[in-house]
């Protein structure tokens, strides 16, 4: 079978996306994302994913093991920004203002008909139990007990080492009306070292012992969380969910998207989706980015911070 030179370009597009991805988690984050999921699944199935806990609290002296974790979705009004993307890369995101287009409901979907709106990512992730890392957790609930975040502590990392912290993430759709070719969910982590420290965080982060994942680009930050006590390299904490083109097809109204199927002539251990040709119509391909707002950050908490969450209560 000859494979167009098209079909190879996008190909090693792909592989190359991935490869900088990769690279550049290696080189500049430290609490990260470590894999990305697929939409398109069968209805009610989940991904698998982890937080990459990737060393210890550097600013302090001497360094000091992390010893919790928050973590928190973006839930409550979150912010939404969308990119045209070009051969695989997103451009430069616009927040979008109006609703619908700033609602988490327009971009994904229970079913690749669009019939039925993901209204909200609560009760989308879910914490999976390990005790790797941190001997303790539980999983921060809004009023409605749909899971918005998760608090682990008792953390026993060394110094020199890595960890994980996994979670699971239920499966949704883009439509088949949708372009969208990916959609970016930013979670906000906080790493702490000293149980001492709480906000509001008046120096740096690093030298108290916290250290903040946030994307200090967000328009709205919570005055509990200055800029300056976020972390480098923030905005390293984002669960992609890359579009399925076989279980999650792109309409024919979509600019150069690909149509795929699932290739039955190769051995069982080299299964892949084929390239069979590309959407000839003129809407761009788009990639969307969910935020965290200013009183999703508030929610970031672990005890001594703050109030539970409806009810919730650390041991």
């Amino acid at each position: 079978m000859k494979i167009s030179t098209k079909a190879l370009k996008i190909a090693a597009l792909g592989v190359s996306a991935v490869t900088m991805m990769v690279a550049t988690q290696e080189a500049s984050a430290h609490a990260s994302i470590l894999n990305t999921v697929n939409s398109g699944k069968a209805i009610g199935s989940t991904s698998f994913s982890r937080i990459g806990v990737n060393h210890a609290c550097n600013g302090t002296t001497p360094v000091t093991p992390i010893v919790a974790q928050s973590a928190v979705i973006p839930t409550i009004n979150p912010t939404i920004s969308v990119a045209t993307v070009t051969n695989n890369v997103a451009g430069a995101y616009t927040v979008q203002t109006t609703s619908p287009a700033n609602t988490v409901g327009n971009y994904l979907f229970t079913s690749s008909a669009a019939t039925t709106p993901v209204a909200t990512l609560a009760g989308a992730f879910q914490l999976v139990q390990s005790k790797d890392v941190f001997s303790s957790s539980i999983e921060q609930r809004n009023a409605a007990n749909a899971v918005i975040g998760w608090v682990s502590t008792k953390g026993g990392l060394q110094i020199n080492e890595h960890g994980e912290v996994p979670f699971r993430f239920t499966n949704v759709f883009f439509g088949a009306n949708s372009c969208v070719h990916d959609v970016v969910v930013q979670l906000a982590v906080a790493d702490i070292c000293k149980t001492t420290s709480k906000p509001p965080f008046t120096t740096l982060a690093k030298s108290q012992g916290v250290e903040l994942w946030i994307d200090n680009t967000l328009a709205s930050l919570p005055t509990e969380f200055p800029v300056a006590a976020i972390e480098n390299s923030a905005g390293t904490t984002n669960l992609t969910i890359n579009r399925d083109p076989i279980q999650d097809p792109y309409p024919a109204s979509c600019a150069n998207a690909p149509i795929a199927s699932a290739a039955t002539n190769l051995a069982a251990t080299t299964q892949a989706n084929a390239v069979t040709g590309y959407t000839a119509g003129a809407t761009p391909l788009t990639s969307v980015k969910i935020q965290p707002s200013a009183d999703d950050l508030k929610q970031l908490q672990f005890p001594g911070w703050g109030t539970p969450v409806s009810g919730n209560t650390f041991q």
